[in-house]
C-alpha cells in the first residue's frame, strides 16, 4: 500500500510550537501530525471491540505493558508486536529484529 500526501495550513504559531514539540521528542513534525489524526480518528482500530480499543489507547499511553495488550488482544507477545507494527502503532521499545536471534 503507497502512501497519501496530505498538506495543510496551519497558523505561524502553530508551526512554531510543532517544530519545538518535534525537536523536543527527536520525531519529525509530520510524524506528530500522523500520530495527532491517529489519536483523534483512530481509523486503523475500526475492527476491534471496545475492550481491545481500550487496551491498545491503555498500551500507547503506557499504563499497560505490551504482554497485557498481547494478552487482552487473545495474541501472543510476537503476534502484537506484527499487529501493531501493522498498524503503524508505536511500540515505544528498544526491541530490533536482530534480538529474535538472541531470544
Amino acid at each position: 500500500m503507497q502512501n497519501a500526501t496530505i498538506h495543510i495550513k496551519v497558523k505561524p504559531e502553530i508551526a512554531k510550537g510543532l517544530k519545538q514539540l518535534s525537536k523536543k521528542r527527536e520525531t519529525s513534525v509530520g510524524e506528530l501530525i500522523r500520530q495527532a489524526v491517529f489519536s483523534c480518528y483512530q481509523l486503523e482500530l475500526l475492527g476491534l471491540n471496545q475492550k481491545q480499543k481500550q487496551s491498545v489507547a491503555a498500551f500507547q499511553g503506557e499504563y499497560i505493558s505490551l504482554g497485557k495488550l498481547a494478552e487482552e488482544m487473545g495474541m501472543t507477545v510476537w503476534e502484537i508486536r506484527t499487529w501493531l507494527a501493522e498498524h503503524n502503532i508505536v511500540q515505544n521499545n528498544s526491541f530490533q529484529e536482530s534480538d529474535i536471534a538472541n531470544a
